[in-house]
């Protein structure tokens, strides 16, 4: 069975070199290293009662899986939020509509569809699940689509206001922001390791990197939380 190779071209002939060969890392390769980090996280426990240390390796597994966590939970949060908020202006009838929220809804929803939530009395209700079930295919990751999705609800600069609530440089910010949901992507998607250079290599990861990517995260959904509570 011919191997698949990952982020790279390689020539599959017979004349490839066994040096090419090596320098390599096929798609089942890449899969075999992650299921390892999956293991070292979860075989901690029995390491320890079998006196087996704690190694290095298992480390970089935890910050790469805290990586991965705070990311994820930085997305979850964005996500409920602002479905959150769609919910809470449709519901007030004395504020006009956001523009783009209402171009939003009347997109996502048919002339059927309204027509029945206004038949029924239910608009809150459908438009709540038509939104849910939208977002399940949205990626909330980034400084982009996060403040793309908030300017939906009406935040429109969210990462600056952000930056001047939490007292922090905004150009930072959104770097900080884009560098971990890249490291993100690349610990989800390639196992960590650099497919575009040869030979694959594991990127390295401290725990200072970790530790910066929950504080980051941290910080932001504080900050937005309070942002919202202000507006209110």
């Amino acid at each position: 069975m011919e191997n698949l190779d990952i982020g790279s071209i390689s020539s599959t002939s017979d004349s490839a070199t066994d040096e090419q060969q090596i320098k390599t890392l096929t798609s089942f390769d890449i899969f075999i290293r992650c299921i390892k980090r999956a293991e070292n996280l979860v075989n901690y426990e029995s390491s320890k009662e079998k006196g087996i240390e704690f190694s290095d390796e298992h480390l970089c597994d935890s910050y790469r899986a805290a990586i991965v966590l705070s990311i994820s939970a930085l997305d979850a949060f964005i996500r409920t939020l602002v479905i959150s908020e769609i919910r809470t202006q449709l519901s007030n009838n004395k504020k006009p509509l956001n523009a783009k929220l209402a171009t939003y809804i009347k997109n996502l929803l048919s002339q059927d569809i309204l027509l029945e939530a206004a038949r029924n009395y239910d608009l809150l209700e459908r438009v709540e699940k038509t939104v849910r079930e939208d977002f399940e295919t949205k990626s909330f990751q980034g400084e982009w689509k996060i403040s793309t999705y908030l300017e939906l609800v009406g935040y429109n600069d969210v990462i600056q206001e952000v930056a001047i609530k939490a007292n922090v440089n905004e150009k930072n910010l959104r770097r900080q922001l884009n560098v971990f949901t890249t490291r993100r992507h690349i610990i989800a998607h390639s196992g960590d390791y650099n497919l575009n250079q040869l030979p694959h290599k594991e990127n390295d990861i401290k725990q200072e990197y970790a530790e910066e990517c929950i504080k980051i995260v941290k910080l932001f959904a504080e900050n937005i939380t309070k942002i919202v509570k202000d507006g209110k």
